[in-house]
Order: C-alpha cells, then structure tokens, then sequence
C-alpha cells in the first residue's frame, strides 16, 4: 500500500518534468513548436526559424550566382575552362597571370616536388592584363563572402533550435508550477483518509 502512496505523491513531479521535456524535444527539431504545446505561443521562435532559413537560401544563390560570373569572366579574359576544376585551381586563376608563370614558381619554390598544371588545353590560362585578374579575384571573393554568410546563417539556425528548446522548456515548467498538488491526511469516525488536494496559485 505504501509503494502506492508513494507513486501518487510522485505522480504529479513526474508529469511536469515529462510536460517540460516533451515541450524541450518538441522546440529542439521546430522551434516554437515546445511553446505551442505548452501554452500555445512560439510563434516568434518559429518565424525566426523561416527568416534564417530564407536567409540561408538566399546567400547560397548568391554564392552560385557569383561563382558562374567569376567562371564565365574567367574563361572570357584569360581563356580558362572552369569545368570540373576545384578551388585550388580557381585560387591560382587570381594569384599568377597565366599557368606558364604559375608552374614557373611552383619549380622555383618545390623543385622536383612541384605540383604542376599538365601543358594541356584544360587547364591553360593567360589573362589578358593585370587588372582582369584583379577583377576576377573581387568577383570571386564576394562569391566566397556570400557562402560564408551562408554558413553563419546555419550556426544561427543551431542557436535559435537550442535557445527556443531551452525557453520552452522553462515556460512549460512554470506553467506547471501555477498548479500544485498537496497530500492530505483526513480523519474521521470512520477511520484516517488519504487523498490529494490540488492548489491553484
């Protein structure tokens, strides 16, 4: 019989930890999520969650865009063929006039160990003059600011998850403590009573 008293004094501590951890799980995967089901609000935690998600699309277009224009410059001035190539190769395109300057300094600088461009038409450049590839590294750094914003925006995404899980697991402990159940202890001619009283604060 005690065993029983004991799990009706703990029920209720039990369901307002089980209510603030469902509203946790809930905000942590949609924020705002936890808040509607603990009391039917979040919904700045959830247009937060759209605006940076907008964001984040945003300035992966804007990196793609700008990528296909420091390619499209690329193989306009200095006759690269972008296809294929990797970021060390569009890193060299803005630091040496041409792939007979780069392999050059590559020899100096390595000796036998250079890592050269093959002579082959795929990976010739040559720029037509000093101020085109000064142009194209402009073009390809705002392309690599826009990603780079766009990875901010994905740590912000993480911040608003946790912070919104953690407020609504607050908000449903708090809306649990408005309420409170107290044990009480009746005696009368016919015998000791046991029972609970729930107070409304």
């Amino acid at each position: 019989m005690w065993r029983w008293i004991a799990f009706i004094l703990l029920l209720p501590g039990v369901a307002e930890a089980g209510k603030a951890q469902g509203a946790f799980w809930r905000s942590l995967l949609v924020p705002g999520w936890g808040q509607k089901y603990a009391q039917g609000g979040g919904g700045g935690f959830l247009a937060a969650e759209l605006a940076l998600w907008g964001g984040y699309w945003g300035f992966e277009w804007l990196g793609q865009v700008r990528r296909d224009r420091y390619e499209a410059y690329a193989a306009e001035r200095a006759g690269a063929r972008p296809e294929g190539k990797g970021s060390e190769y569009f890193d060299d395109l803005g630091f040496y006039a041409s792939r007979l300057q780069h392999n050059q300094f590559a020899r100096y600088e390595d000796g036998p160990d250079a890592a050269l461009y093959p002579v082959e038409a795929n990976f010739f450049w040559e720029w037509d003059r000093d101020e085109s590839r000064q142009h194209y590294r402009e073009l390809r750094n705002a392309s690599q600011h826009a990603q780079r914003q766009a990875l901010y925006v994905t740590g912000l995404v993480v911040v608003n998850h946790l912070v919104a899980a953690i407020h609504a697991a607050r908000v449903a402990s708090a809306e649990q403590a408005q309420t409170g159940f107290a044990p009480k202890v009746a005696v009368g001619p016919r015998g000791a009573a046991f029972f609970l009283v729930r107070h409304f604060y």
